[in-house]
C-alpha cells in the first residue's frame, strides 16, 4: 500500500481514484473491471452489485463531484501531488 494505492488515497479515495483511472470515468471503470471486482470481493461475503440502479446513483454522484470535462485536468492534479509524494518519501 505504501508504493500503491496508498499514496493515491492520501489525495484521493476509492470511488475518485477509479473514476480517474478510466479514460470516460466511473461508469467506463465499472464496465472494465465489475466482473474482476467482483470475484475478488466475493472471498469477502455479500458483493455488491455495482450495476443498474446502484452503479447510476455512485456514477452521478462522481460526475457531480467531478465533471468528466474535468477529468484530464483532476488527474494532472493527482499525478502532480503523487510525485512531490514520492520525493518527499526518497
Amino acid at each position: 500500500m505504501s508504493e500503491g494505492l496508498g499514496m493515491r488515497y492520501a489525495f484521493t479515495g476509492p470511488l475518485e481514484t477509479m473514476h480517474l483511472n478510466a479514460p470516460d470515468g466511473l461508469e467506463d471503470y465499472l464496465s472494465r473491471y465489475r466482473e474482476g471486482m467482483r470475484r475478488v470481493l466475493s472471498t469477502f461475503g455479500p458483493v455488491p452489485e455495482l450495476s443498474g440502479s446502484e452503479a447510476e446513483a455512485i456514477n452521478k454522484e462522481m460526475c457531480n463531484f467531478i465533471p468528466k470535462h474535468q477529468l484530464p485536468s483532476r488527474r494532472d492534479r493527482r499525478d502532480q501531488l503523487l510525485m512531490g509524494l514520492a520525493k518527499l518519501k526518497k
